[in-house]
């Protein structure tokens, strides 16, 4: 709490605007906490700062038009490839300087690829033009994918990847993704790709959904649930064949 505190006073001098501020305290939660918060802990941030608390709705509409935050399971965080614009933006290198294990741990996870789809693909994607399909759901998905996998909600992302290989059958006139990866006429390193797609990610996702509960379990983890290279060749044949 003292962290905090010292923290919101320096952002409190620094800015004025309540967008900036919340979008510096939803920084600390995110990097130095490492976790998601709610819009009524962003709310409350302001009042232990000693600020007034700002109406909830104008700020959950602020935070939510933002495009440097992110919804995770009903809350937020900063999105990664963000977080250095924000530092400087907000003039945080003297928190810096405070915090230093934790920014490590921060400046670590933006060096890494810690996307699950690529930014570039996403953008190809977005750019085909056809009324045949609607993109929009597999463009979210893909969307709430990276989030999930930034987040590390691991039971989320292998969800997520068996719903969008469920999702995209029709645009390679299959009726399901095992007719894709059996019957399509592709590359054979399309065809690996895909079959290990149908038969692993599949049959993981399959252990989360349907399995009851059990006196003991095992959780999923990053290796476990990143399929991200065998999606990638998925939707390159689809930007291919579009």
């Amino acid at each position: 709490m003292d962290d905090f505190k010292s923290f919101g006073e320096h952002i409190i001098r620094e800015k004025k605007k309540i967008s900036d501020r919340a979008i510096a305290f939803l920084y600390f939660h995110t990097v130095i906490e490492r976790k998601p918060v709610t819009i009524r802990q962003l709310a409350t941030d302001f009042v232990i700062v000693g600020l007034p608390r700002p109406n909830i709705t104008i700020l959950q509409r602020i935070m939510t038009n933002d495009k440097r935050t992110f919804k995770c399971n009903g809350k937020l965080l900063l999105r990664s490839d963000r977080i250095r614009g924000v530092e400087i933006d907000l003039n945080l290198t003297p928190i810096k300087s405070q915090t230093k294990p934790p920014i490590k741990v921060a400046e670590k996870r933006r060096k890494d690829n810690n996307q699950f789809i690529d930014d570039s693909r996403i953008a190809e994607l977005k750019k085909i033009k056809t009324k045949k399909f609607d993109f929009s759901r597999l463009n979210q998905m893909l969307k709430e994918l990276n989030d999930a996998f930034v987040a590390e909600n691991w039971i989320s992302v292998i969800l997520l990847v068996r719903s969008i290989i469920d999702h995209v059958p029709p645009i390679f006139t299959c009726k399901n993704f095992s007719e894709i990866a059996n019957n399509y006429k592709g590359a054979k390193s399309f065809k690996d790709s895909m079959s290990h797609l149908d038969k692993s990610s599949r049959k993981i996702a399959d252990s989360y959904l349907h399995i009851q509960i059990r006196k003991k379990e095992v959780l999923p983890n990053r290796t476990q649930v990143n399929f991200s290279n065998d999606i990638d060749v998925l939707l390159a044949e689809i930007i291919r064949i579009f």
